[in-house]
C-alpha cells in the first residue's frame, strides 16, 4: 500500500522523516509518496482528507479528531521554542494596528489570541484585544519579508526565524511560547503527526517514524545534507540550531507530560 504523506521542508520534519525519505527504513508492505507543504497549506489539506500522514498545528488537530488519529512521535512539542511576536522598529505593540499571522488555524495564532486575551491580563487593565487593524494570515516566507522590509509592521513569525530575526533588525515584543509557559506550566504543542484513522495504520506507522529517528541520530550528517536539500536559503548553524530545538524527546514519544501539555492546549482551543 502506498501512503500518501504530508511534512513541512523545515529541518526538523525532514530530519525525522530522514530515514523513511532516503529509503533507509521501510515497512513490507508500505510506501510513502511524499508532498511538502506550508503550515496552514497542510491544515487545510488535512482539513479534505488529502494525506494519509500529515503534520498539522495542534492548533487544527480538535476539528480532525474524526478522520484523523494522533500519533505519539514524529511532531514538535518543547520548551522555549514557540513563536515569537515582532515588531519592524521600537515602538511597543499597538493593538489598533494589523498582526501578521501565519494563518487562522496555526498554534502560533492560538498563542497570539491566548496572549492578548488572557483574562489575567483583562482584569489588570483591559488587555490587549486587537482594535480595527485586526488580523492578516499570510504564508509564514511571505510575512516574514513584509514584516522585515515594511516599517512598523508587527507579526507572529514561526520555524528558523527565531534564530534571524535580530540580524534583520526586528524587534522581539512577546516571546509567545514563553508566555504560555509561563501562565499554564506545560510544555508548547506546536505541530502534530496524525494518521487518517480509516486506515487503522497508527501504530506501523508511528513504529517507522520512530525508526526513521533512530536513523537520522545515527547517521546525522547524511540527515542534515537531506535537510540542507530542502532548506538551501539556511546556513549550517541555522540548520542545526532548528534541529537542535525542535527534535527532543517528545520527538521520539509524547509520554505523560506531553499528552498532559496536549490535552490542555486542544480543550483550551475554540
Amino acid at each position: 500500500m502506498t501512503l500518501q504523506l504530508c511534512i513541512s521542508p523545515c529541518p526538523n520534519d525532514v530530519y525525522i522523516f530522514a530515514g523513511i525519505l532516503l529509503g533507509h527504513v521501510a515497512h513490507p508492505e508500505l510506501t510513502f509518496e511524499t508532498t511538502y507543504l506550508d503550515v496552514q497549506a497542510a491544515n487545510e489539506a488535512a482539513a479534505t482528507e488529502q494525506f494519509d500522514i500529515i503534520k498539522v498545528s495542534y492548533a487544527a488537530y480538535p476539528a480532525l479528531k474524526t478522520a484523523y488519529e494522533l500519533l505519539p512521535c514524529g511532531g514538535a512539542l518543547g520548551r522555549g521554542c514557540g513563536p515569537l511576536l515582532l515588531k519592524n522598529g521600537d515602538a511597543p505593540f499597538d493593538p489598533t494596528q494589523t498582526v501578521l499571522a501565519p494563518g487562522a488555524q496555526t498554534t502560533a495564532n492560538f498563542l497570539l489570541d491566548f496572549w492578548l486575551n488572557n483574562p489575567p491580563l483583562r482584569e489588570a487593565g483591559g488587555g490587549r484585544r486587537l482594535g480595527a487593524g485586526g488580523r492578516q494570515y499570510l504564508p509564514f516566507d511571505t510575512l516574514y519579508e513584509e514584516l522585515r522590509t515594511v516599517p512598523g509592521a508587527q507579526g507572529v513569525v514561526i520555524h528558523e526565524k527565531r534564530f534571524t530575526y535580530e540580524a534583520d533588525g526586528l524587534t522581539l515584543i512577546q516571546d509567545l511560547g514563553e508566555f504560555w509557559e509561563a501562565q499554564t506550566g506545560y510544555a508548547i504543542p506546536l505541530g502534530a503527526i496524525l494518521c487518517r484513522r480509516a486506515l487503522g495504520l497508527a501504530d506501523p506507522v508511528a513504529a517507522l517514524i520512530r525508526e526513521s529517528l533512530t536513523w537520522a541520530d545515527s547517521h546525522r550528517e547524511q540527515a542534515l545534507a537531506l535537510c540542507r536539500e530542502h532548506a538551501q536559503d539556511l546556513t549550517d548553524g541555522v540548520i542545526e540550531a532548528h534541529i537542535g530545538l525542535y527534535v527532543n524527546a517528545y520527538s521520539y514519544d509524547l509520554g505523560s507530560e506531553g499528552n498532559a501539555a496536549v490535552d490542555y492546549f486542544t480543550s483550551n482551543w475554540n
